[in-house]
């Protein structure tokens, strides 16, 4: 009972510190998005390869593990600096009303499958397995479509991308729930799960209204 009590503590401490980094990222983040403005166009481009190069070193590079910190920092980064530029388009093609009614929408997305991954699915791990074969296509189809641009690609990776985070939602709040996970990765992966789902769900209303 003793074991139980403590392990219960334990849990709750690790997700309360999670929530903590994942709260840290967005801040890292938003600094990003502040500097974007400040950044020249000509740079955009060579930061995007940079934060492609980023996540390609930290999915196949196992040495990397070892500046995982680092690594999630620069990215939280570098993602605010290029977000200015989607933030400001979305909101001129969508209005400022509607781009934070999608925003809205999005965060309520990402919680209401947290809460399913949480408090409905017993066990994920078998998703996980599943997904991060997706992420990979999805990262290398993502980089492709900066070079395609045809509308139905474009509608396809978008709807790829939501269909992969919000599941990624499920089995991150269900790792959460079975304690398999640590706080600072979990942060950041929290992080980016409701970063990407904003962004395909903003991307998505624009594809449609126009």
């Amino acid at each position: 009972m003793n074991y139980q009590s403590t392990y219960s503590n334990s849990r709750s401490s690790s997700v309360k510190q999670a929530w903590l980094y994942f709260v840290y990222y967005w801040v890292v983040f938003l600094a990003g998005t502040f500097v974007g403005q400040f950044v020249p166009d000509a740079l955009r481009f060579p930061i995007t390869m940079l934060i492609f190069a980023i996540i390609m070193i930290s999915l196949f590079v196992k040495a990397s593990r070892k500046f995982d910190s680092l690594l999630s920092n620069v990215l939280a980064f570098l993602l605010g600096v290029v977000s200015y530029t989607a933030f400001t388009y979305y909101i001129a093609d969508l209005g400022a009303m509607s781009f934070y009614q999608n925003i809205g929408l999005a965060v309520g997305s990402f919680f209401a499958f947290g809460f399913l991954g949480y408090f409905v699915v017993g066990d994920a791990t078998n998703l996980g397995r599943l997904l991060f074969p997706a992420l990979i296509v999805l990262v290398l189809a993502s980089f492709a479509g900066l070079f395609i641009h045809i509308p139905m690609f474009q509608l396809v990776l978008t709807i790829a991308g939501l269909a992969i985070f919000l599941l990624y939602t499920i089995y991150d709040f269900n790792r959460m729930k079975r304690g398999n996970f640590s706080a600072r990765e979990m942060g950041f992966n929290l992080f980016i799960n409701l970063l990407n789902i904003i962004m395909d769900v903003l991307r998505l209303a624009s594809i449609l209204k126009d």
